[in-house]
């Protein structure tokens, strides 16, 4: 798998509120400790697209280099600066041209908040957004780097982190860390890898990341931080009662179950129906496996039957012979099936 990290703005780009406090420069250093830490797993090349920290590319060759070297996934790194220096928080940035990508967006910025909120205090997901502009009547995005990087079909995410504000003085100190570099590029890495169900060289698989309960937190809450409902997280992690959770207990986040396109599935022994409300199907059904054809319309847009998230059965699986068949074309709510394994990429 091939990724492409931007370090933003060049080397004296943009400085915060500490004196020595460069955003180009800091990001220059994240992007060679989140590359170091992704390529921990097997198969994975990560690029940069400053070569040298006192590169400073266009916007256009930034996400142009993605798309040129054919990425399955783009970052570009940042941190963020307003007027008011109150403001706080991490913001995360998607292609309106990849709806699919809203999910691991919500993980990486969930992520990033878990690990400097232990030390800031204040860190908070302020979203994960996109932001568009009108061209010749057309929508498009905004932002060059996005832009520039989803005219390649290869790339499927491109996301810009903003890692907090420089222009905040809790949280500028906490991004002139080298320590807190290095946390925050392990946490991106553990979110990617489980994501992608990027295998370690040693052989292990990185199949979930590990959430600390916090006061006040409870098991719906922390399944609305990373996309996913309280009855995934109470099924993986074994928990008699839901409602029963205590400050300091590890939930595991089982990243690697999110569904896509061209991923294998299985219809749940419990259901008779593709979805609420549906008509019986045939017992035959179950004998497959099914390969995800779609999980959005021709437009992009999620679809709903019987008040479910869809996705597109496709073609049929032989379970004891792994032979592929003919294409079922129904769609299927996601809370009726079950992921068997990945697609590959």
């Amino acid at each position: 798998m091939r990724i492409t990290l931007d370090p933003g703005h060049g080397q004296f780009g943009n400085p915060g509120v500490l004196p020595g406090y460069y955003e180009g420069t800091r990001v220059y250093m994240l992007a060679q400790l989140l590359k170091r830490e992704l390529e921990c797993y097997e198969d994975t090349e990560v690029i940069i697209t400053r070569k040298r920290i006192e590169d400073n590319p266009s916007l256009a060759n930034r996400g142009g280099e993605a798309a040129k070297n054919g990425s399955v996934l783009f970052i570009s790194l940042h941190s963020n600066a307003a007027s008011n220096p109150a403001a706080h928080g991490v913001s995360v940035f998607r292609s309106i041209k990849r709806p699919d990508s809203e999910h691991l967006g919500r993980l990486l910025g969930a992520a990033v908040v878990d690990t400097m909120k232990k030390h800031t205090d204040i860190t908070y997901l302020r979203g994960v957004m996109t932001r568009t502009e009108s061209f010749d009547g057309q929508i498009q995005d905004y932002y060059g780097v996005i832009r520039s990087s989803v005219k390649s079909e290869s790339v499927r995410y491109s996301y810009i982190i903003e890692h907090g504000f420089h222009t905040n003085l809790t949280e500028c100190g906490y991004m002139f860390s080298d320590e807190a570099l290095q946390q925050i590029a392990e946490a991106e890495a553990e979110v990617i890898a489980a994501y992608f169900n990027l295998k370690k060289k040693d052989g292990q698989m990185c199949d979930y990341i590990e959430y600390v309960v916090q006061p006040g937190d409870t098991l719906t809450s922390i399944a609305r931080k990373y996309g996913t409902t309280w009855r995934v997280l109470a099924e993986y992690n074994k928990l008699q009662n839901p409602d029963l959770i205590i400050d300091g207990q590890i939930i595991k986040i089982p990243l690697s179950t999110e569904i896509n396109t061209g991923d294998v599935v299985r219809i749940k022994e419990d259901k008779d129906t593709y979805y609420p409300g549906g008509n019986p199907f045939p017992k035959w059904v179950k004998d497959y496996d099914y390969v995800v054809g779609k999980t959005a319309d021709s437009r992009g847009e999620p679809v709903y039957r019987g008040g479910d998230k869809c996705v597109l059965l496709g073609s049929k699986i032989n379970r004891k012979t792994g032979a592929h068949g003919s294409s079922i074309n129904s769609w299927a709510s996601m809370e009726y099936i079950e992921k068997i394994r990945a697609e590959k990429i």
